[in-house]
């Protein structure tokens, strides 16, 4: 199996770009995981506790089922990808099974700032995007998606994820084979010849 890491800044199109790529390539063998998904589970926390979690710094992520997943499956093992409620800051009580497939895309803010996730990955793609264009794109998500209001979306940005993406984003574009710059269009057929996908 080949393991390709999608990162960059919240709203650098990551999820965007692997949807995109695997559109455009016929007789699909390609699985997508999103870290998203593996948010650690604390339900013994108040709503008002797991509301105050930071959710952009690498101890929200459960990094050692992540690292399982990918693991069985390159052992050609099926796994139970938690599904995350954003509202309520919880895993669901349902999952969604996969199996193996010949290439695996995970995507995430924080995928590379764990040394040992880094180690499975094959490539690794870092999305550049200026900052107003990014707080444009997470304030139409959030709206949208995730239930929340313009002004909260905006002030997450200036009290925590501006100084996150500094402190976990930025230094881990030195790990990264290519370097993209989703503020413009991307060639999706020169980006799908360097990262070898058949």
């Amino acid at each position: 199996m080949y393991v390709i890491a999608i990162t960059g800044g919240t709203g650098s199109g990551k999820t965007t770009l692997v949807k995109s790529i695997i559109d455009k390539i016929p007789n699909k063998d390609i699985l997508y995981l999103s870290s998203d998904s593996y948010y650690k589970h604390n339900p013994k926390l108040s709503f008002e506790e797991r509301e105050n979690i930071n959710y952009d710094e690498p101890d929200a992520v459960d990094f050692n089922l992540l690292k399982q997943h990918i693991s069985n499956l390159k052992e050609g093992k099926s796994v139970k990808v938690p599904k995350y409620c954003f509202k309520t800051h919880l895993r669901k009580n349902e999952y969604s099974p996969i199996s193996p497939k010949k290439t695996l895309f995970i995507e995430g803010i924080l995928i590379l700032s764990n040394s040992e996730l880094r180690k499975e990955f094959n490539l690794k793609i870092f999305l550049q995007c200026d900052r107003d264009l990014r707080l444009k794109r997470r304030v139409h998500r959030d709206i949208n998606q995730r239930g929340r209001s313009e002004k909260d979306v905006i002030d997450l940005f200036s009290k925590r994820l501006d100084s996150m993406h500094k402190k976990y984003v930025i230094p881990v574009k030195k790990y990264c084979d290519i370097i993209i710059n989703t503020g413009k269009e991307v060639n999706y057929d020169d980006l799908i010849k360097k990262i070898k996908i058949q």
